[in-house]
């Protein structure tokens, strides 16, 4: 049954992608999952439902990003240039949702809004205390403001910015030069 769920979701996140949240129909959905409308029906009762279960699927997807970047990198430095990784994601998220479309899904608007200013900025406040105790960054840093900034600039370059991708990664790097000491951007460098 989880199976057949998932397979939904699946299509639904390409089709989203590919034709924006407003122009596809439960129809399409169905079609392009290989089942039928009665079979999505009994899993999605309407389209604000599946939405949310897109947004949620990619929520936890970007919370096991977050997560693996925090276990896996050897400082807090390598942690912040992994972050690569999560506006990979993210980008994906760009061509499925901005603010007009979630507006007609209040639910999955919010839970995206926490996402990006709760649970990302959480992740900077920690790497950022951690980048400070370890003299990886600047001591004289305020953590809440620069994490502030940190997912302000991101969600612009990521959801408002009509310019392409590849500036989120170039605003990192910057970010990553103008809160480091010498050690961090000596570790930086070796990225």
């Amino acid at each position: 049954m989880e199976d057949k769920r998932t397979h939904l979701i699946d299509n639904a996140i390409g089709l989203f992608i590919k034709h924006g949240i407003v122009s596809v129909t439960m129809d399409e959905v169905a079609g392009a999952s290989g089942m039928s409308k009665k079979t999505l029906y009994q899993h999605f009762a309407n389209k604000g439902i599946l939405v949310e279960a897109v947004v949620d699927l990619l929520i936890k997807q970007g919370d096991d990003i977050l997560r693996a970047n925090s276990n896996t990198a050897l400082d807090p430095v390598r942690e912040l240039f992994l972050q690569q990784d999560l506006f990979n994601h993210l980008i994906t998220l760009r061509y499925i949702f901005n603010d007009l479309v979630l507006q007609r899904y209040p639910r999955a608007h919010r839970a995206l809004h926490h996402f990006k200013n709760d649970t990302m900025k959480k992740a900077i406040e920690i790497n950022l205390e951690c980048g400070i105790k370890k003299a990886l960054y600047r001591p004289e840093i305020d953590i809440q403001t620069t994490a502030s900034i940190y997912t302000s600039v991101t969600d612009f370059f990521l959801f408002n910015s009509l310019r392409g991708p590849g500036d989120i990664f170039a605003a990192l790097h910057l970010f990553i030069n103008s809160i480091t000491t010498t050690e961090g951007r000596r570790i930086f460098a070796g990225l």
